[in-house]
């Protein structure tokens, strides 16, 4: 589910939000290309047809080699005799939301931009700026297909598919990645516990002069309690994430309380206090941006992973000598069973006021056919990548296309040579909707419309509380009173009243 690709993180997407709303709304495009257009030609018995060029708005810097990549996606659209050509213009992260809104509120004519809940897309639903999907996935069976049913089924709004989910996850697993040399320096069995885990931490503290135990950048650093919980990647008794930062659902009592309430993972906060306390976590973790960095120089023996097909890839370089001195510890992974909404966190959509929506939805059909993904998602093969079976690539190019915005297609998804086996092994285990439990309150997306004023108010508390509290400067009895003070005072009481509100509407029908 993730950034950038991911971000299947929403402390990342109210990052990237807090980014956009500061924006000046420019709308000044960083790349932008169509290729040359293609002339029409004869394709098989099929008379030529038109071709019209297509724009598409997204999110991002321009990735390196794009131009002849498109170019090679518009020549094959031609030959296929679809009709359409590309014309793919990348906003800088900054300023992609307002630019967006403005170019939908002015009436520019563009076919399909990415959108999000995190972003303006309830906003836009409920000012019919949207077209709803149904009818043509239904009526495209390369794209119906290679979307699981379940992402289909729990990403409508309203009961309606307004936009394409795009994922190659199927719900949260996390963990840590370990130098695994170092646990094997101290004679320590493979990781099976958090008890396990606290070994290894307190070993390398005791006994490295010149690596510290564990990092992780601050911003992402409201996952340890879920990481370091005995509850983790377990379905118990309570749903610790609703899509909504710092709230979580209780299926013991039906009730929506706030995450630092969550009995499941009390333990995980009273972790985070003692490993901070006891110098297992980087004193620098509320101003930490560069935890990867500082892992790849070997200053620290374990970081944060996530199975998004993502956080893995980031340490590959560290096994080009032929190592293999990494390894990913998944707490409880030999029962992990966690539960999920299937929610994704990005969607392709489609303006109401695009004049050529056949078209559009024909080429994201089109790109839902293997060799077509492959192209646009890997680049030009035996430029930019070869094929090693039909699941996995060999990287031989720097062109890396933002796949979270048009081409995520879990069914058709291949992952690099340059991943780690024990990456691969946690990557496909959460690609595979089976691995999961459904969460009761799936198909719920929060819209903080009728409460904009009150969540407006409480949202400078993940910053200034919440983040603090799970990062362990905050002791956890200490974070979690002033939470509850803080978010009394604001009007918490009113949002979690509309959460449970729109929670028990999903649920109600069940």
């Amino acid at each position: 589910m993730g950034l950038k690709k991911w971000f299947g993180a929403v402390t990342s997407t109210v990052l990237a939000l807090s980014l956009m709303l500061a924006g000046c709304g420019g709308q000044a495009v960083t790349g932008g290309n169509e290729g040359n257009a293609p002339t029409n030609t004869e394709s098989g018995t099929s008379a030529p047809k038109e071709t019209v060029t297509l724009k598409a708005y997204f999110p991002g810097d321009k990735p390196v080699g794009f131009d002849n990549v498109l170019q090679a996606v518009n020549d094959k659209l031609k030959a296929d005799n679809v009709g359409a050509a590309l014309n793919i213009n990348f906003l800088p992260w900054s300023d992609y939301g307002n630019t967006v809104s403005v170019k939908m509120s002015a009436g520019e004519d563009f076919d399909m931009y990415l959108d999000a809940p995190w972003l303006s897309m309830n906003q836009m639903i409920a000012s019919n700026s949207l077209l709803e999907l149904d009818a043509k996935v239904a009526e495209r069976p390369e794209l119906k297909a290679s979307i699981p049913d379940e992402m289909w089924n729990y990403n409508k709004f309203d009961g309606k598919i307004m936009g394409i989910p795009l994922g190659t996850t199927q719900g949260p697993v996390y963990g840590v990645i370990i130098r695994k040399d170092l646990r094997e320096k101290y004679g320590l069995p493979e990781l099976k516990t958090l008890e396990d885990l606290e070994k290894f931490l307190y070993m390398v503290k005791e006994n490295e002069k010149d690596i510290r135990p564990f990092v992780i950048n601050g911003i992402k650093a409201d996952k340890l309690p879920f990481i370091l919980s005995e509850s983790a990647n377990l379905a118990l008794d309570e749903v610790l994430e609703i899509g909504v930062s710092m709230f979580a659902y209780s299926t013991k009592d039906k009730k929506v309380i706030g995450q630092w309430a969550s009995p499941m993972i009390a333990d995980g906060y009273e972790r985070v206090t003692k490993y901070y306390k006891d110098g297992l976590i980087s004193k620098n973790i509320a101003q930490e941006q560069n935890a990867e960095t500082l892992f790849k120089q070997g200053k620290f023996a374990a970081t944060y992973y996530a199975a998004d097909g993502v956080e893995g890839l980031k340490y590959s370089d560290m096994l080009k000598d032929g190592s293999d001195k990494l390894e990913v510890f998944v707490p409880n992974g030999d029962k992990a069973k966690p539960y999920t909404a299937f929610q994704q966190w990005n969607f392709l959509c489609i303006p109401a006021s695009s004049k050529h929506s056949d078209l559009a939805l024909d080429v994201v059909n089109w790109l839902s056919i293997k060799e077509n993904h492959d192209l646009m998602e890997y680049g030009i093969q035996g430029k930019d990548w070869e094929p090693l079976g039909d699941k996995s690539y060999k990287v031989l190019s720097n062109y890396s296309f933002p796949g979270f915005v048009l081409t995520w297609r879990p069914k058709l998804n291949r992952t690099p040579d340059t991943m780690m086996p024990d990456d691969k092994k946690w990557f496909d285990f959460s690609a595979d909707p089976a691995n999961f439990t459904l969460s009761p309150t799936s198909g719920f997306s929060f819209n903080a419309e009728k409460v904009k004023t009150e969540y407006a108010k409480i949202t400078p508390l993940h910053d200034s509380l919440f983040l603090p509290l799970s990062q362990g400067l905050l002791p956890a009895g200490e974070g979690k009173a002033k939470l509850e003070e803080k978010m009394a005072g604001l009007g918490g009481q009113k949002v979690i009243d509309e959460i449970q509100a729109q929670i028990d509407a999903v649920t109600s029908g069940k």
